[in-house]
């Protein structure tokens, strides 16, 4: 009750004030007070002494201060040119400020629901028919120009979706600067001693400010506001059509615009070029990793036949084992059947000699044979080994074993080797015999 009691109570006291005090003066302690706390970073505080002038006063307070229901309006709204200018941009700057606080901090300074509720107001354009309605009793065109202008960069900076934008703006400048046919507005604009901006701006380019602002405007429309939304043909059709522009003005907003086009091309340009290098880049990456996967299949195939290989390779190693411990039994045997010879005289020494020969001529071509396959083997087997560690090889093995073949596939060649084998093979029965000659002696 006490708070409500000291809120009604306030709410008195600023009617009373605002009976009191002029507009004007009421606009500059306002304009004032909230400025400083703007410039201090006291965000909520400065909004809250904006609201007073920028609130259309209840009926209860109309009727307390006047007895009038249909005049309710903002102070705003009466107050002179000058003063509605600066408070209104002061206004706006403080919302884009608030916007940009972002949801955590403004959460923190102002609430959840209330920061959420500023920023769908200045990103949806609803800020622009609230000053429409508040400051100028819905007269679209006796908006200033300056409070257009930060109007429509505030919509530019914080909205995704610029077509409201586009439709504000167009109905400004069609409505820009129209005489205010209401007789009613007249009439209570001369009975309180107010001088309406309505009727006072002409077509809008009657002092140089006006048409500063004017061209302002017509800048921010045509090189800003229409590119966001695509529509290229109908900014450089509305420059060349205005009469506010010169052709100077016409000719650099017009090189601008196509300045800007071309930078828009650009970019798109360079954006899908470097989608196409990532897009590569990806292929790139799945090709490796699918290369990387097809080798590491390979290996794991080859690791595998190389134990087979090994493993087969160790049997034959043992099967010449047993053909070494069969030549070391046979050469026993042999030892034996010497030395029982040289018991037994002689003739029969010689007899035995000549058998057990026999015997070793025909154990050689088949130890032969074996040594020929083993040799074999182990070189197929480092031949593989070779092959599956170095997979380029195979082509260098294919042609090495190609030419083999047709060497081997010549009469001449094939005597040849036959010859050399023989000989070789003559050497070794010699050197044996001369062996067993010596054991004998």
């Amino acid at each position: 009750m006490t708070d409500e009691m000291s809120s009604s109570q306030t709410q008195l006291s600023s009617a009373s004030s605002s009976t009191s005090a002029s507009p004007a003066k009421l606009c500059s302690k306002t304009y004032k007070k909230a400025s400083q706390l703007y410039l201090t970073r006291r965000l909520p505080e400065s909004l809250e002494s904006l609201q007073p002038i920028l609130t259309v006063p209840s009926s209860q307070d109309e009727h307390l201060t006047n007895g009038d229901h249909s005049a309710a309006v903002a102070t705003i709204a009466t107050a002179p040119s000058t003063w509605r200018i600066k408070v209104w941009n002061l206004y706006i700057t403080l919302l884009s400020a608030i916007v940009d606080l972002g949801a955590e901090e403004g959460k923190v300074q102002f609430g959840h629901k209330e920061w959420k509720a500023i920023a769908t107001q200045v990103r949806e354009g609803g800020i622009w028919e609230n000053v429409v309605q508040i400051g100028y009793r819905g007269q679209e065109g006796s908006v200033d120009a300056e409070v257009v202008f930060n109007l429509a960069t505030l919509i530019l900076n914080h909205s995704s979706s610029q077509s409201l934008n586009q439709q504000r703006l167009e109905t400004y400048l069609s409505s820009y600067g129209q005489p205010n046919l209401d007789l009613t507005d007249r009439l209570q604009d001369a009975s309180n001693g107010l001088q309406s901006s309505r009727i006072t701006i002409g077509n809008g380019t009657h002092t140089p400010k006006d048409l500063n602002a004017r061209v302002r405007i017509i800048e921010i429309f045509t090189l800003h506001v229409l590119p966001r939304n695509g529509e290229w043909d109908y900014a450089q059709e509305f420059i060349n059509l205005s009469e506010v522009l010169d052709e100077e003005r016409k000719e650099l907003f017009v090189q601008t615009l196509e300045g800007l086009k071309e930078e828009k091309e650009r970019g798109e340009m360079r954006a899908a070029e470097l989608q196409r290098q990532k897009d590569l880049e990806l292929e790139r990456q799945r090709e490796d990793e699918r290369r990387q996967a097809e080798e590491e299949a390979a290996q794991a195939a080859a690791a595998s036949t190389n134990g087979h290989k090994r493993n087969a390779s160790e049997v034959d190693y043992g099967i010449d084992k047993s053909g070494s411990r069969s030549k070391a039994k046979g050469s026993t045997k042999s030892g034996e059947k010497l030395t029982s010879s040289s018991k037994g005289g002689t003739r029969s020494s010689l007899s035995s000699n000549s058998k057990s020969s026999k015997k070793q001529v025909k154990a050689q071509p088949r130890s032969q044979a074996q040594a020929t396959a083993n040799m074999l083997h182990n070189l197929f087997a480092k031949i593989v080994q070779r092959i599956s560690g170095n997979p380029m090889s195979i082509a260098r093995t294919l042609l090495f074993l190609l030419g083999i073949l047709m060497a081997m596939s010549r009469q001449g060649i094939r005597d040849r080797v036959r010859r050399i084998t023989g000989s070789a093979w003559q050497k070794v029965k010699g050197t044996v015999g001369m062996g067993v000659k010596v054991s004998y002696i």
